[in-house]
């Protein structure tokens, strides 16, 4: 980990690459500018910080979302100007000069191919692993595009809002909240009094949505027999002595609760967490920083920053991203109402996964070194990663190792999600060189964080890549080394 000095340093340095790529933007005379980006709620909210400074500067753009950045990704890209990639491009930044994709920006926080060398004058990127930053903890793709934005002086409030939902959306804020550059941005949202931040219950829609509903629609933890089950929510609150009504008749919110009644409920569901078979440290998922975003209507889905993250993602991998981008953009109403249906569908779907998994061991097996979850002819792929993440966010596979899922892609191949606990990262383990070098070995493209990658193999491939992997992290473990 980098000192305090060698951070501020790198922090300095990123700020100061960003403004070259201001520089390069604004000096452009494009008549299209084409922003390409990833279909997460990082990806739809980075792209949407981009594109908004481009509308504030007048200049045209057009904006693809894609899953990934291969060369067939690559020669399907319509005819521009000027192309930026954002939350995607570091690993094809020669395929991107090779293609002639030029002029070109890369705004990415996964791990780069390069160090600092140009591969080709007229395309820059901004990365922080160049300037010896975290990628997967001090700032996102949205964090970095918020600093693009702020060089071109068009950082907003709504800027700050969808940076902190992009860095949120990629789980780079733990229940202390955040770190880097992504903490600089909070502060700077609330000291601009745009923010509020308190400690709180992070159930679905707290404050503003009834109990009950907050308890049937959480699933990140989930909740065994609460989520999408409206009479045993109810049942749950009966029983710890929460009214279901205030006495108005109208339904009971957690505004509503008496620091008592607070204390109760969380204990509550602890002790149900802990009878389900989750782990103590599950219960950490269920407490955190709550941001509220103060300029976004009391009653509105996008008040509170993790909700609105969770409204993105759910656009995005239910493959309605045009919804997530005009949200991203600033439309509301009827856009909004079909954004907030999209996200109780996502949610319905999640639910419904995590509980097969639980319920069905057959999706997981063990190698010496990590743990396979097969999802194929169950989850859609742009799903996996969710699932991942959350099967190990609630403790509901081995920690110890690195859990690598997979489900069906497009022609012939298969979609790997592979993500770990925060702490083998301290033994050695970057899963994202792993996931990288083992799907390259089978045929395959991949990379990503050190505790977050994600790959494409060719379908005949997957055993073999399974024990590459199996043989990667049992040599970081018992070396160290790190790959």
């Amino acid at each position: 980990m980098a000192s305090s000095d060698e951070r501020f340093e790198g922090l300095s340095a990123l700020s100061d690459a960003a403004f070259q790529i201001v520089e390069s933007v604004e000096s452009s005379s494009a008549d299209l500018y084409v922003i390409v980006t990833h279909y997460d709620a990082d990806g739809l909210a980075a792209a949407s910080i981009i594109a908004r400074s481009l509308m504030k500067i007048e200049r045209s753009f057009a904006i693809r979302v894609v899953d990934q950045l291969d060369e067939e990704t690559l020669a399907s890209l319509p005819r521009g100007d000027y192309y930026i990639f954002v939350d995607l491009g570091s690993s094809a930044v020669e395929a991107i000069a090779d293609r002639g994709l030029l002029p070109a920006s890369v705004i990415d926080h996964h791990e780069p191919l390069r160090s600092s060398e140009v591969v080709n004058e007229g395309l820059r990127e901004l990365n922080p692993h160049i300037f010896g930053l975290n990628g997967g903890k001090d700032v996102s793709a949205s964090g970095l595009a918020y600093l693009v934005s702020k060089g071109m002086n068009t950082v907003d409030r709504e800027a700050a809002y969808l940076a902190m939902v992009g860095a949120i959306g990629d789980r780079q804020e733990s229940s202390q909240g955040f770190v880097g550059l992504n903490k600089l941005i909070a502060q700077e949202a609330i000291e601009r009094g745009w923010v509020r931040k308190f400690m709180g219950l992070r159930l679905y829609g707290i404050p503003r949505q009834p109990l009950v509903k907050s308890l049937m629609y959480t699933v990140d933890p989930l909740l065994p027999s609460l989520t999408y089950d409206e009479a045993a929510s109810q049942h749950f609150l009966e029983s710890i002595g929460i009214a279901l009504k205030r006495s108005d008749g109208s339904l009971t919110t957690y505004k509503d609760l008496s620091a008592d009644e607070v204390s109760k409920l969380a204990t509550a569901l602890i002790k149900h967490l802990l009878m389900k078979g989750f782990s103590p440290q599950s219960a950490n998922a269920l407490f955190g920083l709550i941001y509220e975003f103060l300029y976004e209507p009391e009653d509105s889905s996008l008040r509170y920053a993790h909700e609105f993250a969770q409204t993105l993602n759910a656009c995005g991998r239910l493959r309605k991203h045009g919804v997530g981008l005009a949200i991203g953009l600033g439309s509301r109403g009827k856009i909004l109402n079909q954004a907030e249906a999209i996200s109780l569908e996502y949610r319905r779907r999640l639910a419904q996964y995590l509980s097969l998994l639980r319920s069905d061991p057959s999706h997981m097996r063990t190698l010496n070194n990590v743990q396979v979850m097969d999802m194929r002819n169950v989850v859609d792929e742009r799903v996996l990663g969710a699932i991942a993440s959350i099967a190990i966010s609630s403790y509901m596979c081995d920690l110890s190792k690195p859990l690598i899922s997979v489900t069906h892609s497009a022609k012939g191949k298969v979609k790997i999600s592979a993500r770990m606990h925060e702490t083998l990262s301290k033994r050695g383990i970057n899963l994202g060189a792993i996931i990288k070098m083992a799907a390259e070995q089978v045929g395959g493209s991949g990379g990503g964080h050190e505790s977050a990658a994600g790959a494409v193999i060719p379908s005949e491939s997957l055993e073999s890549f399974v024990k590459i992997v199996d043989l990667l992290v049992g040599r970081a473990l018992k070396t160290g080394a790190r790959f």
